[in-house]
């Protein structure tokens, strides 16, 4: 028994269908992972000074980047890290998770000005507004 050339497509065209929406669902979920792990630090060279000003606000993750009220924070050299299965930032001793309130002093900066001390900076972070760790 031969099968209608339309119903023949018709198969053909679920399965595409089915293969696309798979490799589809899987390359989300694959970039919702590596957004979490992928979390780059930018840092700068700490040279012992520091502004003392107080940035407060919610520890957001954008763009593989950290930031608190919109402003990427630029940590000293080895003074933190990201642990991506528990989706936190240790710094100073505290462990911050992402949504969790980041309290840290230091001062803002001017990327144009600053750039040449920025170590790590992702293409993908938005440094319109910085700010550096203290």
């Amino acid at each position: 028994m031969e099968i209608p050339i339309g119903t023949k497509l018709g198969i053909k065209n679920k399965l595409i269908c089915a293969v696309v929406f798979a490799v589809l669902t899987g390359c989300q979920q694959q970039e919702a992972n590596e957004n979490a792990s992928a979390v780059k630090l930018p840092v700068y060279q700490f040279n012992g000074v520091s502004a003392s000003a107080r940035l407060k606000g919610i520890l957001q993750l954008k763009q593989e980047c950290l930031y608190v009220n919109d402003i990427l924070i630029i940590f000293p050299e080895h003074s933190a890290q990201w642990d991506s299965e528990k989706e936190a930032l240790s710094y100073k001793g505290k462990h911050i998770r992402l949504g969790n309130e980041l309290d840290i002093v230091g001062g803002s900066g001017n990327f144009e000005r600053d750039n040449l001390r920025i170590k790590h900076l992702s293409p993908m972070c938005d440094h319109q507004n910085i700010w550096f760790a203290g």
